[in-house]
């Protein structure tokens, strides 16, 4: 496998669209339930938790930027290959294959989950899954700029949805941010770690780099994209914690969409349910792009053709999601799927750009 890539222009795209990449790859599933996760560690506190994520978030990706820069044109796979060798290369591709494989499962269940608590009791899992993963396959066949479309379209599409939080924010309760910092700081830390889930997605950016065609200019839109994550990420923790107690917040599983609960005007009186049925423009860029990450890795490390590799995917992907019906499994699933993601996007980054660091020195002393 060659560590860099040559594309022809007609199959990269301007580096801009990586705002809408990093931005729709991180929010999903996630921001659903975050304000819940957060309060059970950090309590009142949970903001200052984001904000310790958020410059956290800021760092790995200027990690990953200077990694990637250190090559010509190369994602991780070819990146992992150069540093450990063609094997354990392909083996550390082939643990980020299953990583994935596991946040896309991981969001598509979730979200068939919410659409069966708050719209559908009885709708089945086979005909919500059956709908997504084919909307999911039909945006991959186009190729990477329709995939890279889809987060574009779907961004606008919804990002008015924040804007509806307004009257929830009228019936905040500013008493129950106090006392400030009562939480000790370790739980504070274990908060920010909370957010991994609700931000999983960033790795994105190790895969699509070398379609990216000014790539001197990626640094402004990936950290664009990253701080307005963390900015909705923030805004729904706020409001969450002003609008509910701190007891009623520890119980609502979807807070996010419970404020939706008292929107209503006059001529819809539950927009709740509309908000449940628009978060799937949310979710269907996380498929897509997560579920294109997959079918190029495959490519790449094995050689494999695309579209029966997706074909396959989109088969594995449905019977696991049938299988998986009870709840119990569901948090197993949810909860693993945090603790992996956090190690392979927030610390192996790290690592990766280690090693890059004392090969240079290495040659460079071989060199002198």
């Amino acid at each position: 496998m060659k560590t860099n890539i040559r594309l022809n222009p007609d199959k990269s795209v301007q580096a801009f669209y990586l705002f809408f990449i990093i931005h729709t790859s991180q929010i999903g599933a996630g921001l659903m339930g975050v304000p819940r996760i957060l309060a059970l560690e950090a309590g009142v506190d949970a903001w200052i938790s984001v904000l310790i994520a958020g410059v956290y978030l800021h760092f790995i990706a200027y990690v990953m930027l200077s990694i990637l820069k250190s090559y010509d044109n190369a994602d991780i796979l070819g990146i992992q290959c150069d540093l450990f060798g063609k094997w354990v290369g392909k083996t550390l591709g082939l643990v980020y294959v299953l990583y994935i494989f596991q946040l896309l499962l991981t969001v598509l269940k979730n979200y068939i989950e919410v659409v069966q608590v708050f719209v559908f009791p009885e709708m089945p899992i086979w005909l919500m899954a059956l709908f997504l993963i084919s909307l999911m396959v039909y945006s991959i066949v186009g190729g990477f700029r329709v995939v890279v479309g889809t987060s574009v379209i779907f961004f606008f599409l919804t990002i008015w949805l924040a804007f509806t939080i307004y009257k929830p924010i009228t019936y905040m309760d500013l008493e129950h941010f106090l006392p400030v910092m009562q939480t000790s700081p370790w739980d504070v830390l274990k908060g920010a770690q909370q957010v991994t889930f609700s931000v999983l997605g960033l790795e994105i950016l190790l895969f699509v780099y070398p379609y990216i065609q000014n790539k001197k200019e990626a640094a402004l839109p990936v950290h664009l994209g990253v701080f307005f994550t963390t900015f909705l990420i923030m805004l729904v923790t706020v409001v969450s914690i002003g609008y509910f107690s701190p007891d009623q917040l520890k119980q609502t599983v979807w807070a996010t969409l419970s404020l939706f609960k008292i929107i209503s005007f006059s001529v819809l009186e539950r927009f709740d349910f509309i908000a449940v049925a628009l978060w799937m423009m949310v979710i269907i860029p996380n498929l897509v792009l997560f579920g294109w990450m997959i079918v190029h890795s495959l490519k790449r490390l094995f050689n494999f053709s695309e579209k029966p590799s997706l074909y396959t995917l989109a088969v594995l992907l449905f019977i696991i999601s049938v299988i998986i019906e009870e709840r119990i499994g569901l948090n197993e699933l949810t909860n693993w799927t945090g603790r992996i993601g956090f190690w392979i996007v927030f610390i192996y980054p790290l690592f990766i750009y280690m090693v890059i660091i004392l090969k240079k020195l290495l040659k460079k002393g071989q060199t002198s």
